[in-house]
């Protein structure tokens, strides 16, 4: 019977924990946000004030480890003086509570800087509870690691693989990715049709460069126009940095954006569009969407 007691009192305990702990994790979620958007307004004493006072910060690709609040804000003022366009995203892929609290968070971070490619990185963090609020104990920063192939650093594209298609507007955008030979580059092919024909068609090779270490892809539309572009992630995004060299000669540089919705649709938007210089509107997204599967004599008769 003192045992039964036992049991009922500790599950008793552990369901009554459960909105306690959703309720802290929401929490602690906000709290990252909240750095995250502070970090971007390039406060460097509202950020440090997301840190406690001994809090500390390493970066284990460095080895460089600062201590303490007040150090850790004098860090950020030099970040935002000598970098004041970078912004900072980040994802949580796992919280789990040590203890009321203290909670370990693990996730991963892109610092985007305009003339230089994405930093991104995976965190381990420490946050502790004091007073009302959730704080920044310690963190760690690991670099990515790298890929040891072709095939394994493209995987994280798999999900492309098929056809697409958006025919929303007054043209219609067909895209179908496929592997090559040994899955060493993802092949992208598309048209743009109008009510009059088609009016584009382009090729993209989307490949893993071994000595730059990132994803590389080249382009070379039916106009004449070709370029190249950069890939890095972005939490659930894809950053793709381009630079074209247009049918006439100009030369237009942008970054495309392409966001997964789900396993049937992305989207795709276009930023930071500049041609010979000079600034250009930014795009509107644009949302593909998987095209339904072709019937098997339709499929056969277009292989033949």
């Amino acid at each position: 019977m003192r045992k039964s007691c036992f049991i009922a009192l500790a599950l008793l305990v552990s369901f009554m924990a459960v909105p306690i702990i959703r309720a802290d994790e929401s929490a602690i979620r906000k709290t990252l946000a909240e750095y995250v958007d502070v970090f971007n307004q390039k406060a460097a004493e509202k950020v440090g004030a997301y840190w406690t006072e001994n809090g500390t910060h390493t970066d284990r690709e460095t080895g460089e480890r600062t201590e303490g609040r007040v150090a850790i804000q004098a860090d950020m003022a030099k970040v935002f003086s000598a970098q004041s366009d970078c912004k900072l995203s980040a994802t949580i892929d796992r919280i789990k509570f040590i203890s009321p609290d203290v909670a370990n968070v693990e996730g991963e971070t892109t610092v985007v800087l305009s003339d230089a490619e994405p930093i991104i990185s995976t965190y381990t963090a420490i946050v502790v509870h004091q007073g009302d609020k959730w704080l920044l104990d310690s963190v760690e920063e690991f670099p990515l690691p790298q890929p040891v192939s072709s095939t394994a650093a493209l995987q994280e594209l798999q999900w492309l693989i098929g056809e697409w298609v958006d025919d929303s507007g007054d043209v219609k955008v067909s895209t179908t990715f496929r592997w090559t030979a040994n899955q060493a580059f993802l092949l992208r092919s598309f048209d743009v049709e109008s009510k009059d024909g088609v009016a584009m068609t382009g090729t993209q090779v989307i490949g893993w460069d071994p000595r730059g270490q990132q994803i590389r892809s080249w382009s070379f539309n039916s106009d004449g126009s070709f370029g190249e572009s950069t890939w890095t992630r972005s939490g659930d995004s894809w950053l793709s940095k381009s630079a074209q060299t247009l049918a006439s000669g100009d030369v237009a540089s942008g970054t495309y954006i392409v966001e997964r919705i789900d396993d049937g649709a992305f989207t795709m938007q276009l930023i930071g569009h500049e041609v010979n210089g000079a600034p250009q509107a930014a795009g509107a997204p644009v949302t593909l969407v998987r095209a339904p599967e072709k019937p098997a004599t339709e499929a056969t008769s277009q292989k033949n």
